[in-house]
């Protein structure tokens, strides 16, 4: 090896070692701050189950692996990081309608819930939305997704960009259809 270069190399593992010491010589007191001022949840329950009801009458069941609570936020959530099941009862205690998804989000305050990933919404009539997006309004009992849409009924299958529906997802609109829709006769005439 020249000796220029080996000198080069010399100087520049110098100013390396130095500057590593040095670093490590600096007082580590900020380091718990920082660790102290990244955000975290209040909360975490695994394997949890929630169970809503109005006049002693169960109306939704949660299920979910993780939830987490942030009261500590500047909008307060609950982040379900892992998915979960919701069972949606009528007033006789039958479950009226599921959704599933790989993720969700509430936000208490704004009575709203977004869910996405792999999203599907089954109704008592046997017809299945799936989407990767949906917001569920809690207040107007209400879901929506201006995402892509396939829902599956036992007469047939639609697509679309798009949906507004009740949250038991009984009744709905389709915004933009694509694809081929069965027409029963009778109701033409």
């Amino acid at each position: 090896m020249n000796k220029p270069f080996h000198n080069i190399l010399n100087i520049v593992a110098a100013i390396a070692a130095t500057m590593f010491f040095y670093g490590c010589s600096e007082s580590t007191e900020e380091i718990p701050e920082l660790v102290e001022s990244v955000p975290k949840p209040v909360e975490i329950s695994i394997n949890t189950e929630i169970l809503y009801s109005d006049s002693a009458v169960l109306r939704l069941k949660i299920v979910t692996p993780e939830l987490q609570r942030w009261t500590n936020a500047e909008k307060p959530y609950m982040e379900f990081p892992k998915g979960l099941n919701l069972f949606f009862y009528d007033s006789l205690g039958h479950v009226e309608s599921t959704l599933k998804a790989d993720y969700a989000i509430q936000y208490p305050d704004e009575k709203r819930v977004e869910v996405k990933h792999n999203v599907e919404v089954v109704n008592g009539d046997e017809e299945t939305l799936n989407t990767e997006h949906l917001i569920w309004l809690q207040a107007e009992e209400k879901i929506y997704t201006e995402e892509f849409v396939k829902i599956t009924t036992p007469d047939e299958i639609i697509y679309g960009d798009g949906l507004e529906a009740n949250q038991q997802f009984t009744k709905y609109r389709i915004k933009n259809i694509k694809g081929t829709i069965a027409v029963d006769e009778d109701s033409l005439q």
